[in-house]
């Protein structure tokens, strides 16, 4: 049987667990991608126009790499 999905608190961690079907390697590593670079950037002491810029790369860095995976669809 299929456990279920579970989020769990423990002291200075956030443990969430799911079946390893549900979601491929490269999404998971991706998301996490995602997270790491969300912390960075609430850490540090961007202005609102240089976290623009810095959002308008990734999502251009992130179209480079994916656009052929997507247009073959088409």
């Amino acid at each position: 049987m299929k456990q279920d999905m579970q989020l769990t608190f423990e002291k200075d961690e956030v443990i969430l667990k799911f079946p390893r079907d549900l979601l491929s390697d490269g999404y998971v590593q991706d998301f996490f991608q995602r997270l790491k670079s969300e912390m960075i950037v609430r850490k540090s002491r961007l202005s609102e126009e240089a976290a623009w810029e810095l959002s308008e790369e990734i999502k251009q860095e992130w179209w480079e790499k994916n656009r052929e995976r997507f247009l073959k669809r088409m």
